[in-house]
């Protein structure tokens, strides 16, 4: 992993303290913006002195978290199945059913709508084709629901900025992918992204730049 384009893509989505308005005031006064810059210096100076110690340093460019889905990496995966991207995804359900469970519902821009299938929670799942090839496209809305991934040191995990909006980029070597209630599974190349309280999960035989076109040309339904 390059740490420079790590620290730099964590950067983007640290929420920094907000500048306060300049008063001229002819009294000596405390000044307000000490605490804020306190604040942001102190932020800065925990992660130099993790990233400092080889053991803290390792622990956070081995761990990744983004809404639903939590992402961990390992030295060895463990035993995994390798099933279609259709499998266990759970009852079909209708479209008004699909908006209810999750109400920023993205569809891709198909004439005919693939079927809709309830996989859990607040969870909507479907499968379609792009080039002839299966993608499966999974939304969780906030809640209980929670996506566990492990990742062997021959996959990449990559910190994106998606559009103004954080996202994750698993790519090479398969993972393990565990859904709640079902045995884990090998996964192939995933695109993460959040939007509001939604959490999104592309997965297929996708490039970087084709992963992020599809998810792009989603639309609410």
């Amino acid at each position: 992993m390059d740490l420079a384009r790590e620290l730099s893509a964590l950067a983007a989505h640290v929420e920094w303290p907000a500048t306060p308005e300049l008063q001229l005031e002819l009294t000596p006064r405390r000044s307000r913006r000490r605490p804020a810059l306190a604040l942001a210096f102190a932020v800065l100076l925990a992660i130099a002195v993790a990233f400092a110690v080889p053991q803290s340093r390792a622990a956070i460019l081995r761990f990744f978290h983004l809404g639903a889905v939590t992402v961990r990496v390992v030295d060895t995966l463990p035993p995994a199945q390798e099933r279609p991207l259709s499998a266990g995804l759970g009852p079909v359900i209708g479209l008004a059913d699909a908006r209810r469970l999750v109400p920023d519902l993205l569809l891709p821009p198909l004439a005919t709508r693939p079927p809709l299938h309830g996989a859990g929670g607040n969870a909507v799942a479907l499968v379609f084709e792009v080039h002839g090839k299966p993608v499966l496209l999974g939304e969780y809305a906030y809640g209980p629901y929670l996506i566990k991934k492990l990742a062997g040191g021959a996959t990449g995990v990559e910190w994106l900025d998606f559009d103004g909006a954080p996202a994750l980029w698993i790519s090479g070597a398969g993972h393990n992918v565990y859904f709640p209630g079902t045995s884990p599974r090998l996964a192939g190349n995933v695109l993460i992204w959040e939007r509001g309280s939604v959490t999104y999960r592309l997965e297929g035989t996708l490039s970087k730049s084709a992963a992020l076109e599809l998810a792009r040309s989603l639309r609410h339904s």
